[in-house]
């Protein structure tokens, strides 16, 4: 099934609970991790790399590096950390005026379990006009 908000949508399987909060979709397979799912839109010009790195500024030396990935059409840059017992990861994606955050965390028994299943979920992000997703 294809869900989504205006800008958006992904593919998700059968397997994955879906909840639609009003601050953001959230994804589960168990208790021990989710993936939410938000967006943005910017008003006057299409999304850059560094309006992507500027929501990274304030959290990069407790995030670490950044790697650029994709989410299905949108380009992306891709942080991993660990607080405690509880693994992050957070993708901030790009496709011409919508900004897609995602976040998954679990603990690392259930990211070894579910990251495969995330990785899957985002490869199927694609932008949507309003009245599509």
């Amino acid at each position: 099934m294809r869900i989504g908000w205006a800008g958006w949508s992904v593919e998700v399987g059968d397997e994955w609970t879906v909840s639609d909060d009003p601050e953001c979709l959230t994804l589960t397979l168990s208790s021990d991790g989710a993936l939410q799912l938000s967006s943005a839109k910017k008003r006057s010009s299409d999304v850059t790399e560094a309006d992507l790195r500027s929501f990274l500024a304030d959290y990069e030396e407790a995030w670490g590096d950044t790697i650029r990935t994709q989410c299905g059409d949108f380009d992306a840059m891709l942080c991993s950390y660990t607080e405690g017992e509880i693994h992050w990861l957070r993708w901030f994606a790009r496709h011409q005026r919508t900004v897609l955050f995602a976040t998954y965390n679990g603990t690392q028994e259930a990211t070894l379990r579910e990251t495969e299943h995330v990785f899957a979920v985002l490869a199927t992000a694609r932008p949507e006009d309003a009245s599509e997703a």
